[in-house]
């Protein structure tokens, strides 16, 4: 072993003690509280807000433009428009965004040399893997609530606060805007996870990012089977106003029961957290070698 390299192996115990649930979940909120900071006012939060509110400044700035409503009938009509928006929405900035929230979590740590002090306490893998991916959740979910509301409210407000008020509180808005904020956060959830095993594997993001990016972009182009085997496939059917892609060479596929594609989000990301933690178990720093 040479002199500039930290070598951190994990303890391995002949028996496990009993699990004590209290203690776990006191660690979980202790890691979730000190990781979450560091996800909402560091550094690697600007890349967040950035992608989060730019588009949002952007249809603000279109909203207090002056332009003839009279081409758009109100603003159920400008949710077709809302509803095409959205698609690059989540393909591009909340797919980015959780690239850099999650696969930094223990990247970032390992590059600045401080991942050894979590390894050294006495708290289990699996604990501070669920409390980082909780913390980069959280995060990642508050702030594309916030932001997708603001982008929807804003397309409505071109033709007044009344028709606005009344598409929101007496038409399907506030059922289309509650299905638009479920999708961002199960995209939050489901592609976090996978990146969140990605930074265990890989020390270059760029190679796995952009290879799940390509799988994601040419979803509508693979077979049915392959298709079922992507975060979007599953978002796409939650869209409350669908958004078909026109293309000849477009394979269509029958798309999953809403209660499908929430089940079966969660049980992937459960499952991806599964492979993480079992990685996590096994994983060994060597800081020499970064």
């Amino acid at each position: 072993m040479t002199a500039n390299e930290t070598f951190v192996k994990h303890p391995r115990a002949a028996a496990a003690p009993p699990l004590d649930f209290d203690l776990l979940s006191r660690q979980v909120l202790g890691i979730l509280r000190l990781e979450l900071r560091r996800n909402l006012f560091s550094k690697r939060a600007f890349a967040l807000y950035f992608l989060a509110f730019f588009p949002v400044f952007l249809v603000g700035v279109w909203t207090l433009t002056p332009f003839p409503t009279t081409h758009i009938d109100g603003p159920s009509e400008a949710m077709t428009m809302f509803a095409m928006l959205f698609v690059p929405y989540l393909r591009i900035s909340i797919f980015l965004s959780t690239l850099f929230l999650f696969m930094s979590l223990f990247r970032s740590e390992i590059q600045e040399r401080s991942l050894h002090y979590y390894f050294l306490t006495p708290v289990r893998r699996e604990i501070l893997v669920v409390g980082k991916y909780l913390s980069a959740l959280f995060a990642g979910c508050g702030t594309y609530l916030v932001s997708t509301a603001a982008l929807y409210v804003l397309t409505c407000l071109p033709w007044g606060v009344r028709e606005a008020s009344r598409y929101l509180f007496q038409g399907p808005g506030l059922g289309n805007l509650a299905a638009y904020l479920g999708i961002a956060v199960l995209a939050c959830a489901g592609y976090g996870a996978v990146f969140l095993l990605a930074g265990l594997f890989f020390r270059n993001p760029v190679i796995p990012a952009f290879l799940v990016f390509c799988w994601e972009f040419i979803n509508f182009l693979l077979p049915a089977f392959l298709k079922k085997v992507s975060v979007i496939f599953y978002l796409q059917a939650l869209y409350p106003i669908p958004t078909e892609v026109k293309s000849l060479l477009a394979v269509i596929a029958d798309p999953p029961r809403v209660w499908v594609s929430i089940f079966g989000l969660l049980i992937f990301t459960v499952l991806v957290l599964g492979a993480a933690c079992w990685r996590a178990r096994a994983m060994e720093v060597a800081y020499g070698g970064e």
